[in-house]
């Protein structure tokens, strides 16, 4: 699939192209960025993309797909007219932007980096082995690079691997309330995929528990894992299945708390981001991508470890007066909407791409 905004009077060819096994109607954090970036970015730039879409149902390409989708894109690059910039939407997809450095020797490759694409290639494990293998040739084959990650954490993971030329620009959200919520419902929300790393089972059994008055927790998502997916059914559960827009948003603001206690490490944490925006008051787990997002003028974090930690937030929130509540909200979701806009990721990955972009323009 290729998208070939109208270019620029007296422009040849694109001055970006951008290439991405990640697009909708496939559902997740890189999908959204491939496609809110590039329309950003297209608004100034002219801009050709290559995009795998996913399935209709919301799913990832088929293996086979991805495959037939390398294969084609690769002998797609040794034809196409050369840009300043040819920009790989995540790193695994590295051979492309290699295949790109043979026929182009002037485009400035860049990759973007998130979390998965190099969290994974530190954990133990055969398969992880061959794959950090997999990411030090790419280190090897493509030295002069720019890798662009989604947070400081990543940035770390990409040097770690061997790649010199890194930037962080971190992620945004158009999700937002239009204006401040009203009283909570004296509930927990949890929005995301319904599997371990995910944490959902940690608050249900581990700190909700702990809280002297009980309380109820909504969820918002799909079931991933079977077994963790038996939470539901846990009676301090109301499972709401999978939200529109318009439904994240009246959780979030309504919620006592928007929990996000993340077990596994995350590149970003883009529901902390969304539930700030639409006025909820957000604690995450401290670690990774997410606590560069929430920050102490955002929300809270706590210890994935330590469920008494999370009780105690928890109590604390329950004991706010709603004047605090409001001041705390009425300043968190003007930071968020300053700081998460994709106007901004546009800016800086333009930015980031260097004094090398336009010189073929």
């Amino acid at each position: 699939m290729a998208q070939n905004p109208e270019l620029p009077d007296g422009a040849k060819h694109p001055s970006v192209t951008f290439i991405t096994r990640k697009w909708p109607p496939a559902m997740g954090g890189m999908e959204t960025y491939c496609k809110r970036l590039t329309e950003e970015m297209a608004k100034t730039h002219a801009l050709d993309i290559i995009a795998l879409p996913g399935k209709a149902n919301g799913d990832a390409p088929a293996a086979l797909s991805l495959v037939w989708f390398g294969l084609t894109t690769a002998i797609r690059i040794l034809f196409m007219k050369p840009a300043s910039i040819i920009h790989i939407g995540d790193v695994a997809s590295w051979p492309l932007g290699w295949v790109a450095s043979l026929r182009y020797s002037k485009s400035k490759i860049v990759l973007s980096a998130h979390g998965s694409d190099l969290n994974y290639a530190t954990g133990n494990g055969l398969l992880p082995r061959i794959y950090a293998r997999y990411i030090g040739l790419a280190t090897k084959l493509l030295p002069k690079v720019k890798v662009i990650a989604n947070s400081n954490w990543i940035a770390d993971l990409a040097r770690e691997q061997g790649f010199s030329d890194v930037v962080t620009v971190p992620l945004a959200t158009d999700i937002k309330a239009e204006q401040m919520p009203g009283q909570h419902n004296d509930c927990l929300f949890f929005a995301g995929r319904i599997m371990p790393s995910k944490g959902l089972s940690f608050i249900v059994k581990e700190v909700m528990p702990l809280l002297s008055i009980p309380l109820k927790i909504r969820v918002a998502g799909t079931v991933w894992d079977e077994q963790e997916g038996s939470v539901l059914s846990d009676p301090s559960v109301e499972y709401l299945g999978v939200l529109d827009q318009k439904g994240l948003i009246e959780e979030y603001g309504k919620a006592l708390c928007v929990v996000v206690p993340s077990l596994g490490k995350e590149g970003f944490g883009l529901v902390a981001a969304e539930a700030a925006a639409c006025g909820g008051v957000v604690l995450a787990s401290n670690h990774s991508g997410l606590k560069e997002v929430v920050t102490e003028d955002i929300g809270f974090v706590a210890d994935p470890k330590n469920p008494a930690e999370w009780a105690a937030v928890i109590k604390k929130m329950r004991g706010w007066l709603p004047e605090d509540r409001s001041e705390f909200l009425q300043k968190s979701m003007a930071i968020t909407r300053a700081r998460y806009g994709w106007n901004r990721v546009a800016k800086d990955t333009l930015s980031a791409y260097g004094t090398h972009f336009g010189d073929l323009c």
